[in-house]
């Protein structure tokens, strides 16, 4: 019986890039990730298709015989998903939006409609990933443009970046927390509780907001444990004492059992960054999509 094999093209992209340099640890850095993850990857395409693409001698690396021609074929693929996409955005105009929640495209949503109106023939497509997803989503493609949040020097250096604008935290924590009583609270005053921070596995930069913000107030923050989901986060406060931090838009969710205090200037400053690809073509819209983002004002 025939055995079907799943791959995505991320897959063959990051084959394709370890067959041309044959290191492990240049394709990586072309590729923007780290050299296990990339490793991580072949291993799941070898096991997927039942073959050793790659002999490992040492920090030597070459190609085994089915490697060297998958690699023919898989440069084709590329080829052909490339020039199928450039021929596909030529009859019909999308834009893939990529953002990691909905809260974040209502609070775009006069810019996003002032644009759908203006431009009535490009159509715009939500993908909603995490934010690390999506960074790897436009590295292949697969968005034209994502709303990221904060975004560190290495993305900045790989992409445009534009920055959307610059919002206050809330300190998210439970009912039962004394502090609750409280309608606006001091960071200084919260230097030895413990904290409840994004995983940046799944939220790259979400955790030197709240770092650079306590060591102006003139401590570090103490880790109590790390979360990869508003939701996720809300479980955990409500059932204990740490504090956690989170946008102002984070109240329109189902909170049961946390509530919210707002900080003292200058508290805790997140950042919302957009970012696309630096090859992107002038004609599909994302120049003019990102002009709308930075002069319509957001939702309130």
């Amino acid at each position: 019986m025939l055995q079907h094999v799943w791959m995505e093209l991320r897959h063959l992209r990051y084959f394709v890039a370890v067959a041309e340099t044959l290191h492990f640890t240049r394709a990586a850095e072309r590729l923007h990730v780290t050299q296990p993850a990339l490793s991580r990857q072949i291993r799941d395409l070898e096991a997927e298709m039942g073959v050793a693409l790659f002999l490992r001698h040492g920090t030597r690396t070459m190609l085994t015989k089915a490697g060297a021609r998958f690699f023919e074929k898989a440069r084709r693929i590329l080829d052909l998903v490339e020039s199928s996409v450039a021929e596909v955005r030529a009859v019909g105009r999308e834009i893939r939006l990529g953002h990691y929640g909905t809260l974040w495209v209502d609070h775009y949503g006069p810019a996003l409609r002032a644009f759908s109106q203006r431009h009535p023939k490009v159509t715009l497509k939500a993908v909603e990933q995490t934010p690390i997803e999506l960074v790897d989503s436009l590295r292949c493609g697969e968005v034209d443009i994502a709303l990221l949040g904060p975004t560190g020097p290495e993305l900045r250096k790989e992409f445009e970046v534009c920055r959307l604008g610059v919002l206050p935290a809330l300190i998210a924590m439970s009912s039962r927390n004394p502090l609750a009583k409280r309608r606006k609270l001091s960071l200084a005053d919260l230097r030895d509780v413990p904290w409840i921070v994004w995983d940046e596995r799944d939220f790259p930069a979400r955790v030197a907001p709240l770092r650079d913000a306590a060591r102006e107030a003139g401590f570090t923050p103490r880790i109590a444990s790390k979360v990869d989901s508003v939701a996720s986060l809300f479980v955990q406060l409500a059932g204990g004492d740490a504090l956690g931090y989170v946008l102002p838009m984070s109240k329109k969710l189902p909170h049961a059992g946390v509530v919210f205090a707002e900080l003292k200037p200058p508290g805790i400053a997140l950042p919302m960054d957009v970012a696309w690809r630096r090859d992107v073509e002038p004609s599909s819209g994302v120049a003019a999509l990102v002009k709308f983002l930075t002069s319509v004002p957001p939702a309130k």
